[in-house]
């Protein structure tokens, strides 16, 4: 059966690259809405996006998977935390008819100041160990049929048996 699920280390690392690209967006977007719509009252769909991205930041930090699938996320989660840490120019979102509305805005300069530090250093902080990069070991080859065992010779009769003067 482990024949079957087993897959090549090529084939492994292209599908964790496309589960990394996949989740990439998915972990933004789950942190971007939980930070933004949880207010002092906390309710059920926030706090739902929230925990969703963090279980997928947890699956993708998983040791079965392609060290890929953490790295791409991690990357991307950590240069945007970097980027607003530098303070790059973000006027082309704050524009007037810019691509955010003010909550939306509110949402992404949460998820760069709280969800995109942590779950980038996370993700990767999961991809770097050299143990999820190597191929998984060969099978053991088959051992070697059983020999056929030899014939134990049988043992001498007991002496007869004398009987005691006591």
């Amino acid at each position: 059966m482990l024949e079957v699920l087993s897959v090549r280390n090529g084939v492994r690392h292209a599908l964790g690259a496309g589960a990394g690209l996949l989740a990439t967006p998915l972990v933004a977007a789950g942190f971007a809405y939980g930070h933004g719509q949880l207010r002092s009252a906390p309710d059920w769909l926030p706090l739902a996006a929230l925990a969703g991205a963090a279980l997928l930041v947890g699956v993708l930090s998983g040791s079965r998977l392609s060290p890929l699938a953490s790295l791409l996320p991690g990357l991307a989660l950590t240069g945007l935390a970097v980027t607003a840490a530098a303070r790059l120019d973000l006027a082309w979102l704050r524009a007037p008819g810019a691509y955010l509305t003010g909550e939306q805005l509110a949402g992404y300069e949460r998820l760069v100041s709280f969800g995109a530090p942590v779950a980038g250093c996370v993700l990767l902080a999961a991809s770097a160990f050299p143990s999820r990069w190597r191929a998984r070991p060969a099978a053991p080859e088959a051992p070697p049929p059983p020999q056929p065992e030899k014939e134990t010779p049988v043992p001498p009769p007991l002496p007869k048996r004398i009987p005691s003067r006591y």
